[in-house]
């Protein structure tokens, strides 16, 4: 009984691993420093070692050159490819993050920041709240089934050893990222705009009574009405990232389609 190994498959493997692995350094929680990288690779592996076979037959005779001019070209368009596919997942959190950091901001929180071990960094505490709720709609809307099927589209858009325009799909991303703020500031929205209120009501009552200390009087009054707001906004904060991770999927196909 011999054994052998194609390989065209284990180029193929190799590249669609790269690219994987790319891809899940920048998920939401695997990013971490808490996750061992070899964790991170394992995964990556697992699909393509899965994707590989099929893959490989697809490709025509010859596609695959073993030159290391070739794999190295074709290292670095899976790096570029993973990479863009990481980056538009991480639009909505990005999105979510920002939120967190206006709304601590409004409240008063901008200098209660936490130093986050995960990270290495300094986190805004609400950002850092939101960020974990949106990571939880990720999981339970079942969000994260399209990145099983952006891997799989993604081997179907730009296979290995193909030609990819890795600039179109990065110049698209960056007219998505404009995206980015207005989606911030739409989730934002209801803590701001009762703030906003709320300081207009306090500037009223200091020109009525002079005597009264806006500073002393303002900080508690804003904290605790921009908590509660915090609180029932939570509602539509659920509604507006469920919504982002709705558009998830055309949006990683808009970027496959640009890279082709």
């Amino acid at each position: 009984m011999s054994f052998t190994l194609d390989p065209t498959f284990l180029a193929v493997a190799a590249a669609l691993a790269l690219r994987f692995t790319i891809l899940a350094a920048t998920l939401p929680l695997l990013e971490l420093r808490s996750v061992p990288p070899l964790w991170r690779f394992g995964l990556a592996a697992c699909f393509a070692g899965a994707l590989a076979p099929g893959v490989t037959a697809g490709l025509p005779a010859g596609a695959v050159e073993f030159t290391w001019q070739s794999l190295v070209l074709e290292a670095v368009r899976s790096l570029a490819v993973g990479a863009l596919l990481g980056f538009t997942v991480n639009l909505v959190f990005t999105a979510v993050r920002y939120a967190g950091s206006v709304v601590g901001m409004q409240i008063g929180f901008a200098i209660v920041n936490a130093y986050d071990p995960m990270s290495n960094s300094q986190v805004s505490v609400i950002s850092q709240l939101y960020y974990l709720l949106a990571v939880l709609l990720f999981f339970v809307s079942g969000a994260h089934h399209l990145l099983v099927s952006a891997m799989f589209e993604s081997c179907v858009a730009v296979p290995p050893f193909a030609t990819v325009d890795p600039t179109a799909g990065a110049w698209y991303l960056v007219r998505q990222f404009a995206e980015v703020f207005s989606l911030g500031l739409r989730i934002a929205a209801p803590v701001v705009l009762v703030l906003l209120l709320v300081s207009a009501s306090m500037g009223v009552i200091v020109k009525t009574v002079p005597q009264i200390n806006v500073l002393i009087v303002g900080f508690p009054v804003k904290i605790g009405v921009g908590i509660i707001t915090l609180g029932l906004s939570l509602v539509f904060f659920k509604d507006v990232t469920l919504g982002m991770f709705e558009g998830l999927d055309d949006q990683l196909a808009r970027v496959l389609l640009a890279m082709r």
